[in-house]
């Protein structure tokens, strides 16, 4: 009995300690804390950062993920980039990439291919002319989605447009565009400071935005910086009638003293406050100046300043010989290839859905991307303009050879604008080599043999019929669709007064030294 007893109480003691060791509670892992997910963008408008932490905060409270936002400088953000993407270290979650930039990262594998979530990115909600930088040309694998549209149309001051009697019809032709710059030049208006109203202005050779100032009378004009030859292969097109045509129609205005010279020494960012303080009825640039002067000056905006009261309005570019063709630029976003995170690929859809397209672009003064809402913004007066020149406006072609081909035309308008700098010397033989010698350079880059170009005796026909010098050669691989003005400067052509006032420079100069000697 007594060994019965003993096994009995050993059972029972085991079966109890069972029962308590069960209904004990189990100690769990500590839950692996969410780190907040990177976003790197550019100074976007006033105040970037926080405008867009005041979209990510509704992501937050979404989906209780965190974020950081950092904000790269232009001048830095390519190098910052570029190192963070090839090495992988403090690379963000999701990036800003400008559109020129996606098919350099894409081709190095350095940004995660999305063709994988198209469903849920849906490429039919954006506007061609945008979502054809998502992607490397020619390649069916997209990179990035569209996130904001930088379109560059003529700005106009309304207050000196009413003034001078000038409406929208009168400067839709390059012609009749020319003819209001010299409207408003020979009103000889003075603001209440002495300050005299200029009819337009642009920047010369210190500018980062020198290519794309140039582009839209290129392309207006049937030109292009490059083309495929017949075997489908990128040459340079600098040395074509067309591109020759626009280039020369573009650096009229400082030829025919139109614009002044001074405001060649100047950047974008120089303009535009000439612009925003009322002293030009026209310039190229940017859309967001449109909605900046819907916002006080405590918010980035310019409401209260004298652009704001003179109320702006957005033009197409002057119609070429092929139409009025606007520069088209802007950001998307993308992911960085070793981003294994879920959360990165929902953010990036959350940013670019159509509720934060139009409210965060609406912040920045760019346009949105989407076809939706596009359609609603056109609705409105001061973009019921600017929306429809997104059909016949052009980006830059989408390969990963761009940067490189970018550099080489800022130093060939560059050394254009050097050269312009003293008329007296001017030479259209001078410009030429410029050309011709750039020219080399991007087939180089291209890898395509250099030949096919323009001799001198073809550039200079169609140089002299562009700025209107007549000399019995015209140029028949062109033809003006605008009637031609009935206004001529002299009747006389430039190019002899040039040579004149040359000699003349050189006597003196040759005088004076004489008599020091």
């Amino acid at each position: 009995m007594n060994a019965i007893t003993k096994v009995t109480s050993i059972i029972t003691a085991i079966a109890v300690s069972s029962i308590f060791a069960a209904k004990a509670p189990v100690a769990k892992p500590a839950a692996k804390k969410q780190e907040a997910l990177t976003v790197w963008i550019m100074p976007n408008g006033a105040s970037p950062q926080e405008k867009l932490e005041q979209r990510l905060n509704l992501f937050t409270k979404k989906t209780g993920i965190k974020t950081k936002v950092t904000v790269l400088d232009w001048g830095v953000a390519w190098n910052r980039i570029t190192t963070a993407l090839a090495t992988g270290i403090d690379a963000p979650d999701v990036l800003q990439l400008g559109t020129t930039w996606v098919p350099y990262f894409a081709s190095r594998g350095e940004i995660k291919p999305l063709n994988e979530w198209l469903t849920q990115i849906d490429s039919t909600r954006f506007v061609p002319v945008s979502w054809n930088t998502t992607h490397i040309d020619s390649d069916t694998t997209i990179y990035s989605v569209p996130w904001f549209i930088d379109i560059r149309p003529i700005l106009a001051n309304k207050r000196i447009l009413k003034k001078n009697d000038i409406n929208p019809d009168d400067v839709s032709t390059f012609d009749g565009f020319v003819k209001a710059i010299r409207k408003v030049n020979n009103s000889h208006e003075m603001l209440d400071d002495g300050t005299k109203v200029r009819a337009f202005a642009f920047p010369g050779k210190n500018d980062w935005n020198i290519p794309h100032n140039f582009a839209p009378w290129v392309w207006s004009n049937g030109g292009n910086f490059i083309e495929k030859d017949n075997s489908g292969k990128w040459k340079a097109a600098i040395l074509t009638p067309k591109t020759i045509y626009g280039i020369a129609k573009y650096l009229s205005f400082v030829l025919d003293t139109l614009v002044s010279t001074e405001a060649l020494q100047m950047n974008t960012a120089q303009i535009v406050q000439h612009f925003n303080a009322g002293e030009l009825a026209f310039i190229v640039n940017t859309s967001e100046v449109i909605m900046q002067t819907r916002f006080d000056g405590a918010k980035g905006g310019l409401n209260n300043t004298k652009i704001g009261k003179d109320s702006v309005m957005a033009l197409p570019i002057p119609t070429g010989t092929e139409g009025s063709v606007s520069f088209i630029g802007g950001s998307n976003l993308a992911i960085p290839t070793g981003n294994k995170k879920q959360e990165s690929l929902d953010l990036l859809l959350y940013l670019t859905n159509d509720e934060n397209l139009d409210a965060y672009t609406k912040q920045i003064g760019m346009l949105p991307a989407s076809k939706k809402v596009l359609a609603n913004w056109s609705k409105d007066d001061d973009y019921k303009t600017l929306v429809p020149m997104l059909g016949t406006g052009r980006a830059y072609t989408a390969i990963p050879e761009w940067g490189d081909i970018e550099q080489i035309l800022g130093s060939m308008f560059s050394a254009i604008w050097d050269h312009l700098e003293i008329p007296a010397l001017y030479s259209e033989e001078k410009i030429y080599e410029i050309l011709a010698n750039y020219s080399n350079d991007i087939n180089k880059h291209l890898n395509h043999p250099i030949s096919g170009d323009l001799t001198f005796a073809e550039f200079r026909e169609t140089w002299h019929k562009a700025l209107g010098i007549k000399d019995g050669n015209q140029n028949k691989g062109i033809e003006e669709k605008t009637k031609p003005t009935e206004e001529n400067d002299s009747g006389f052509s430039r190019t002899p007064w040039i040579f004149a006032i040359a000699v003349l420079f050189g006597f003196i100069f040759a005088f004076t030294r004489r008599k020091k000697h």
